[in-house]
């Protein structure tokens, strides 16, 4: 496969999609242990799933247009073959890279092991490539498909006038293909490259709008409020929030909103955004650990209870 996420970094030093991995490697250094990473839950995919759904549908129209309409076999041949290996390639990359997804983006938990956060981050990297590079090569199938039927309309036109005018309608089939292929890739960037990376003090928002992206960070002090709230009623019923970060600006008066959407499990959520910003989560060890010193104290002011009680006890006895 051609890499050809390596040329668009090339070309556009903003598009990188390993930029994540990055900015986790920079906390690294900087000898952060908490980290919480919020991307978009899978459930974005189904609301942008018509996409393929219309690519497929314009592929087999093609396919049933050179099957019905279209004499000459070797045209007939290469608008079939590139439609059948477009169809597969779209329907195997797209489902591989959501289960991968899902199983990798799961749950959103506060990380205190790097390594595990590190492998999570290079398996996102290499699935979201791989979809990348296969939905480019599909686009690049898809252009090649209708250079060659034009070729072939043009070496065959003397038995091809009462079929120009189909040809022209599958021509134009197949772009309405490549126009989809692209803004399907497009809204993929955005399930992918679209996150939020939350530390003790500080959350990040990263947005890749195709091959732009920019970068915000907001320090805790100047949060007001985390909420989460139900967009609308598909919300509820797919169970998919968003979370408000409301902060403070430079004027006192002025309060602005920085959101995260398609956010699953947002009480977990909202609530380690909280501790996080607030500097009080803890990981299970010091929680154990914490959990053993009241344990200690509590006993030993039980022992103290225990032993004042005896002792009364006693000079009752002696009084008696």
């Amino acid at each position: 496969m051609i890499p050809f996420h390596l040329l668009y970094s090339w070309l556009f030093k903003s598009f990188r999609i390993s930029g994540e991995t990055e900015l986790i490697d920079r906390l690294i250094t900087e000898w952060t242990q908490n980290i919480m990473v919020v991307k978009r839950s899978w459930i974005f995919w189904i609301f942008i799933v018509w996409m393929p759904m219309i690519i497929l549908s314009l592929s087999w129209v093609s396919i049933f247009i050179a099957i019905y309409s279209i004499k000459v076999e070797f045209i007939k041949n290469t608008i079939i073959a590139g439609n059948i290996l477009i169809s597969l390639i779209l329907i195997v990359s797209s489902i591989r890279y959501i289960i991968h997804f899902r199983e990798i983006h799961g749950n959103t938990e506060i990380s205190t092991d790097i390594h595990k956060l590190r492998s999570n981050l290079n398996l996102w990297d290499i699935y979201f490539i791989r979809f990348f590079n296969w939905s480019i090569t599909n686009q690049i199938v898809l252009f090649l498909t209708i250079i060659i039927e034009l070729s072939l309309v043009f070496i065959y036109q003397n038995q091809l006038w009462d079929h120009i005018w189909i040809l022209t309608i599958d021509t134009g089939i197949m772009i309405l293909e490549m126009i989809f292929l692209r803004l399907y890739r497009k809204r993929m960037i955005d399930l992918e490259m679209d996150y939020n990376v939350i530390i003790p003090g500080k959350i990040f928002f990263v947005n890749q709008s195709w091959v732009l992206s920019s970068i915000q960070s907001i320090e805790g002090d100047k949060i007001k409020t985390v909420r989460s709230l139900f967009p609308s009623k598909i919300a509820s019923f797919f169970n998919y929030w968003t979370v408000d970060i409301l902060t403070e600006g430079d004027d006192v008066a002025m309060i602005w909103t920085m959101s995260m959407y398609y956010v699953t499990n947002p009480d977990n959520i909202v609530t380690n955004i909280q501790s996080l910003l607030d500097n009080n989560y803890r990981t299970p060890r010091e929680w154990k650990r914490q959990s053993k010193t009241v344990h200690a104290k509590l006993h030993s002011s039980f022992g103290v209870k225990e032993h004042s009680y005896d002792t009364r006890s006693k000079i009752r006895d002696v009084l008696q």
